[in-house]
């Protein structure tokens, strides 16, 4: 997707070309794979891909970036009507709509292929609509019956048919493994590539075993020789086993390297891998395609909260069948043992929805969208900002446009307006200045540039400022992101039927690392569900244990020991801690600003560096220059053998360095090179601290 915005920039370029920014993307990839953005604030990228999230900072926090752009491409533009982050994209967007008035105007490319009505979005953003129904690959899409029948829309004429039985059904389990087996095991036999898709981790887990037992296919050599070895999960073992039967399962629990793995041994030329059960997230930006899916279930996991999914998450999981220059037709399989004329008249014949925006629901804060906008207007007047300039901003968003559209006399609430800007004024986040403008105070600027939420905010300043400064150890630090909105909103395995052993143990745990009582017992507060306090404990401690030196599978074993995940935690693992490493630099930020003798940036860089690539105390510096480049479990088998330092690396044999890699030379090559840059880096440390000239003699 990244070759075409070449062609889109030849009358826009400045000093990089575009800004891609896509739903799942976490780091920026442009000339080559990075976490650093500073190759982008200083124009040395053609092309950057950014989550929503971080060009929103990167804005904010350097106007100038959003000045040097001459494309910005918003992928999954139907990600505004998400609830939980929609309204962040469409702060983005405003931001740039805004701009246009200083003469600011990168094109703007939205791509969707999931949107009912687009409710003028276009209008709102000065652009073109255009639209197309035609699909290069024909798609049939249907229902598959619990006697075998098959009733679908044909690809070519659009036209209603039903045929079968295609299949006959097993009748063990009563279940849709009845119609799935049976299914797989006709469409493999006539050569094709299957991904079937479940509700959760632990149905695609399960699939993915009983179809490579069912199948008989050969084993998917390949995908098993390309493994990662070095740091194994649950979910690690249960893929091998069924690879060894010619099918794979993809899900958060397996590491990105298993998923990178499994991803290209699929799309390979003459792969062994025929089938892959998947959860939703293989959909999500993935170009993995097959000449058919199968889907059972339309429900997001979450127990009394579950939901179905929308008709446009429905399309995105049939649209991976039969796609463009590498099937000739696609075919999707909607299972349905029961509710067939539900999901035929709501899924299969429904269209997406309609787009919505998310800016003035009641669960987006407007204190948030106060300080973005104060942040993005702070070099227009250094006298403040009047509370009439940031309603004339909030009502340029697609929300305020949208409510416009029903009511031409629309106004946003100035009442609302009042009530938060009080409210940030109370937490010391604005002031009122003596011509009745507000300003940003230090923490307010810190809240709108980081992207943060002012609630993540308020709790960081009630659990630090009562702490002396030398508590504010690297575990406090991971301790207090915890109590952050952004943390709270992940997932993360509990028994809540272990009402006094995992209550007691996790916050026993980070005593025993010197947290002070004080800030454990600040874990209790806000508390919105009544496991909360302990959760927030427990992925502390899951922080921690991953820089530690123990492996992913020994990590797992401690915190599922009580239950709560029989087939494993890495996927929650991972994920708690890349976002407490994304939350550890406002974390420290805060408590600076609350304590000035701290200078905490050497150490959180080096906790954030830590917490990214599970490195442990002993491969810290060698991660600092290495990074992705190497996995988790390479770190570990580089400080076993004593090897992350540049004397060791430099003298040991080519072997032993192999060794700890997987016999991979192109991490071989990455060990080299960052010992080298960490060499050097150290003596110009060295050199840095030397005197300038011999003390004065008298």
């Amino acid at each position: 997707f990244l070759l075409p915005l070449k062609a889109l920039v030849a009358d826009k370029k400045r000093h990089f070309d575009s800004v891609y920014l896509g739903f799942g993307l976490r780091t920026i990839v442009a000339t080559g794979e990075t976490d650093d953005i500073s190759p982008l604030l200083r124009g040395h990228y053609d092309v950057a891909l950014l989550t929503y999230e971080k060009f929103a900072s990167i804005a904010l926090t350097h106007p100038h970036v959003l000045e040097q752009a001459g494309v910005v491409v918003i992928d999954e533009a139907q990600m505004i009507a998400d609830v939980g982050r929609g309204a962040n994209l469409e702060f983005l967007l405003t931001l740039i709509a805004m701009r246009r008035t200083q003469g600011i105007e990168p094109q703007v490319i939205a791509l969707s292929a999931v949107i009912g009505d687009t409710n003028g979005f276009e209008r709102w953003l000065a652009a073109r609509l255009l639209r197309t129904t035609a699909r290069p690959v024909a798609l049939d899409e249907g229902v598959l019956l619990g006697s075998g029948e098959f009733r679908f829309i044909d690809g070519d004429n659009a036209e209603e048919r039903q045929i079968g039985p295609i299949i006959r059904p097993f009748y063990g389990k009563g279940s849709s493994q009845d119609l799935i087996i049976p299914l797989v095991q006709k469409l493999v036999g006539e050569g094709q590539q299957v991904i079937v898709f479940r509700e959760t981790k632990g149905e695609t887990r399960g699939c993915a075993k009983y179809l490579a037992q069912s199948l008989g296919v050969p084993p998917a050599a390949e995908a098993l020789a390309l493994l990662p070895t070095g740091d194994p999960s649950q979910a690690s073992q249960d893929l091998r086993q069924t690879l060894r039967g010619g099918v794979a399962f993809h899900n958060a629990d397996l590491d990105p390297e298993e998923r990178r793995v499994i991803e290209e041994q699929f799309r390979a030329p003459d792969t062994t891998l025929r089938v892959i059960a998947a959860t939703t997230t293989l959909a999500m930006g993935i170009n993995t395609p097959a000449s058919s899916v199968v889907i059972a279930g339309l429900e997001h996991p979450g127990g009394q909260a579950s939901t179905p999914y929308s008709v446009a998450e429905y399309k995105n999981l049939v649209g991976r069948a039969g796609r463009l220059g590498l099937s000739e037709r696609g075919t999707s399989y909607l299972i349905a043992m029961n509710s067939a004329h539900y999901y035929w008249s709501r899924y299969v014949t429904g269209t997406p929805e309609d787009l919505v925006s998310r800016f003035l629901d009641t669960d987006t804060d407007p204190r948030t969208l106060i300080l973005r906008v104060m942040v993005a207007a702070r070099h227009l007047s250094a006298t403040g900002l009047p509370a009439n300039e940031i309603i004339l901003f909030l009502e340029g968003s697609f929300g305020a446009f949208q409510a416009r559209q029903q009511s031409g006399d629309w106004r946003w609430s100035r009442s609302q307006l009042e009530s938060a800007l009080t409210d940030l004024e109370r937490h010391g986040l604005l002031e009122r200045t003596p011509e009745a403008t507000y300003r940003l105070t230090p923490l307010g600027r810190l809240a709108g540039e980081s992207t943060t939420e002012v609630e993540s905010i308020v709790r960081l300043v009630d659990a630090l400022q009562s702490l002396a400064p030398t508590q504010i150890t690297d575990p406090a630090l991971i301790v207090a992101a915890q109590l952050t909105v952004e943390v709270d909103s992940l997932l993360f395995p509990l028994n809540k039927k272990s009402t006094q052993k995992e209550p007691a143990l996790w916050p026993y745990e980070l005593g025993r690392q010197g947290v002070h009582s004080y800030l454990i017992n600040r874990l209790s507060t806000s508390v919105t569900a009544g496991h909360q306090a302990t959760l927030r404990a427990k992925k502390a401690v899951a922080c921690l244990l991953y820089v530690s030196s123990q492996t992913l599978s020994q990590i797992e074993a401690h915190l599922t020991q009580f239950g709560g995940a029989f087939d494993g935690a890495a996927g929650p693992i991972r994920s708690v801690a890349a976002r407490t490493a994304d939350l550890l630099p406002t974390t420290a930020r805060v408590a600076e600003l609350l304590h000035p003798d701290l200078e905490l940036e050497k150490r959180v860089a080096r906790l954030v560096t830590r917490l990214t690539y599970g490195a442990s105390a002993a491969a810290a510096d060698l991660a600092r220059f290495a990074g992705g480049a190497l996995l988790r479990g390479d770190y570990l088998r580089l400080a076993v053998a004593g090897l992350c330092e540049p004397e060791s690396i430099e003298t040991a044999d080519e072997a032993s360095l192999l060794t700890c890699v997987d016999g991979d030379r192109a991490r071989l090559k990455a060990i080299r090179d960052a010992a080298e840059s960490l060499k050097r880096d150290r003596e110009r440390t060295t050199e840095a601290s030397m005197p300038m000239f011999p003390a004065y003699e008298p």
